[in-house]
């Protein structure tokens, strides 16, 4: 994965997963009929991520459905406000 951030500016970067929360309503799938059930999960799942340049943000995915286009759109990604430059195993 590629920080959008570092892409923009065109350097490199190490992307490290910060956070995995996915919410959990319940769903059935849709009544059969032609090529079988629809499955609209309406949950999302929200990644947060830092790369070691100091740049966060986050991505908002759903799954998809294999019988039509819901949750086949692209990620939502939302830059979050940066920090003092990250570095792995030292605590804060």
């Amino acid at each position: 994965m590629n920080c959008p951030e570092c892409l923009a500016r065109n350097k490199t970067s190490i992307v490290y997963t910060r956070s995995s929360v996915r919410t959990d309503m319940g769903f059935t799938a849709s009544a059969p009929g032609p090529g079988g059930p629809h499955l609209h999960d309406p949950n999302l799942l929200t990644e947060s991520f830092e790369c070691d340049n100091g740049h966060r943000y986050k991505r908002e995915t759903r799954v998809a459905c294999p019988k039509c286009d819901y949750g086949h759109g692209e990620p939502v990604i939302t830059i979050l406000t940066p920090r003092a430059k990250f570095q792995p195993g030292v605590t804060e």
